[in-house]
């Protein structure tokens, strides 16, 4: 049985505190992020309406960036419910009109 030196058996434990401090440190994060996350699953979102004057360059992907909230996840569902709500054929919106826009939030009004 071959014997190691003294450096070789500190190189050693430093290897293997190393890895266990970077295990210890992932274990911890899954952790801390499943906890935050389950956390903000359990946050209640509340629903509002507003009004909104659609201005000259806007589209619904550029007005969907301002108003798309934690209850939506896709832009193109977002999209699909302001054109729902306002009875549009497609996508063609015009500068002056309204739109009643649907968008929420973690904070109650």
């Amino acid at each position: 049985m071959r014997r190691y030196s003294k450096a070789e058996l500190i190189v050693r434990n430093r290897k293997i505190m190393v890895g266990a401090v970077v295990v210890l440190s992932l274990l911890l994060s899954i952790i801390l992020f499943t906890n935050r996350a389950a956390a903000e699953e359990n946050r209640t979102v509340y629903t509002y309406y507003t009004s909104y004057e659609i201005q000259s360059g806007d589209t619904l992907w550029s007005i969907a960036d301002q108003f798309m909230g934690p209850d939506f996840t896709d832009k193109d569902d977002f999209i699909e419910n302001i054109k729902t709500i306002n009875h549009l054929g497609d996508d063609n919106i015009t500068a002056g009109n309204f739109l009643v826009i649907e968008y929420s939030s973690y904070d109650k009004l």
